[in-house]
């Protein structure tokens, strides 16, 4: 018997992954990204695409799912990986076995063009930890994704290591890692924000931190110098957690954009940030609190301290039943405040009442440029309110209220509205205008016949202008 021959010595391959191959061997420059996720390898095919990738120079990205590969296969792979010069970011996701992390992690610290490195559904022992620790201090690696990635027998203190001795890092993300079941976790979490200079975006959401864990990471930001986004969402923050967060606020240097969506810290906790940001001190840009339970109290806090604030750009408050009461709260702050440009109120018990209070303003609002009411209880009486509101309003360049078919001539009519606003239709507040601006402003307007026919409506002068 013939056995080269044979399934027994050559298993069938897929027809797509033959194919792969080939184009892997074959250097081909329109396969710049290798993705193998949805179809997952064994060890033979492993070390198949190690012998195709050995002298490939095309690929830059590889994202692998390593759930079958075990031994010899991720060895062959790991090892071909480390010493291709070209790829710059990689995604290994089900790498769940502390030998084969060990042996990937090993090989990819030879990989000194990295740019971006990423672990998804993956167990990290304190032996790949230490590895992976080298990994980080990269000093081309400027972002890390270590999501849905369980730390063992804390390895975290070792992978935060490797990260306060990064001189590159940039972006670090490490969701769903159950980040908070010891306190010492956050304490090496809180050090690295306290000793490193480089990270700028900070993303925890989906971990266990709770008030505690906050208020330590609380700590750890006021040394900080450098981050510029937090996430903390999902966390288990309630109202003192808020309370470490606001003290730190006005002492901060670069943090700019806030999240704490999804938590549950109330209109106490609501009313502390408010405090914290109208304290001197205070950048923050953008705040998202959405789905906090802070209600018509912590609206109310919220709204006042807009009355003051000059830096916070946009503020999303969606899911925390503030009513129409607190509504209209922000809609007479934003009377005054011209410094807000998005509002988010969706899913917040709205109703025709509180509409009809926020329409009533907008006609003297200078700053605000986008409003989410979607998913209240507007029906047509409310957006009729916000219609005639917007008619007398030059600013807002969105505005979503819903998509019920009752009302579908009005919806229509509002997008109307925002389009001749998008257009630049606050130009007719100004006044001696030089002539040379209207050849313009109707040169770019001549694709879209409804707003240039409003536009020479309102000002027929125009085109003797012209």
């Amino acid at each position: 018997m013939w056995l080269s021959q044979s399934s027994l010595m050559r298993p069938e391959m897929p027809e797509w992954l033959e194919e792969l191959f080939q184009r892997l061997s074959d250097n081909d420059p329109k396969l710049t990204s290798l993705e193998l996720t949805h179809h997952r390898i064994d060890d033979r095919q492993a070390r198949m695409l190690a012998k195709a990738l050995k002298d490939n120079t095309s690929i830059q990205v590889v994202i692998l799912s390593c759930f079958h590969l075990v031994d010899d296969g991720a060895y062959a792979l790991a090892s071909v990986l480390g010493q291709n010069a070209k790829i710059q970011k990689i995604q290994l996701r089900d790498l769940r076995i502390s030998r084969e992390a060990v042996t990937f992690f090993r090989y990819l610290t030879h990989m000194r063009q990295l740019t971006e490195f990423s672990l998804r559904h993956c167990q990290v022992c304190p032996t790949s930890a230490h590895l992976l620790n080298v990994l980080l201090q990269n000093k081309n690696l400027q972002e890390v994704r270590l999501v849905d990635t369980q730390f063992l027998n804390a390895s975290l203190a070792d992978v935060c290591q490797g990260l306060q001795a990064s001189t590159s890092i940039r972006r670090l993300y490490i969701v769903n890692a159950n980040i908070g079941s010891t306190v010492d976790e956050v304490k090496y979490l809180a050090q690295l924000l306290a000793s490193n200079d480089t990270l700028e975006e900070m993303y925890l959401s989906e971990n266990n931190m709770g008030d505690q864990g906050v208020i330590q990471l609380a700590e750890g930001l006021l040394g900080n110098q450098t981050l510029q986004v937090l996430d903390l969402r999902s966390n288990g923050i309630g109202a003192e957690g808020a309370l470490a967060i606001s003290a730190v606020l006005p002492q901060t240097r670069s943090l700019k954009r806030l999240s704490i969506a999804m938590n549950d810290i109330c209109d106490v906790g609501a009313s502390a940030l408010a405090e914290g940001l109208n304290r001197n001190g205070s950048i923050l840009e953008e705040l998202d609190l959405s789905e906090n339970n802070i209600g018509e109290v912590g609206a109310c806090s919220l709204a006042n301290m807009l009355l003051t604030n000059t830096r916070l750009r946009c503020l999303n408050l969606a899911f925390n039943r503030v009513g129409s009461t607190g509504a209209a709260y922000f809609a007479n702050a934003l009377e005054h405040n011209d410094t807000l440009l998005r509002l988010s109120l969706r899913r917040n018990n709205i109703d025709n009442l509180g509409a009809s209070m926020f329409a009533s303003k907008l006609p003297t609002m200078r700053g605000l440029k986008e409003l989410v009411m979607v998913n209240n209880p507007i029906d047509q009486e409310g957006s009729t309110d916000l219609l005639n509101g917007l008619r007398r309003n030059m600013e807002i360049v969105y505005l979503q209220v819903g998509d019920s078919k009752s009302h579908h001539c009005v919806l229509k009519e509002i997008f109307h509205w925002i389009r001749l606003n998008q257009a630049g239709r606050r130009i007719f507040r100004q006044s001696n205008l030089p002539v040379s601006v209207w050849p313009q402003m109707l040169g770019r307007l001549a694709s879209d016949t409804d707003v240039l026919y409003h536009f020479l409506s309102q000002k027929p002068e125009i085109l003797e202008m012209c």
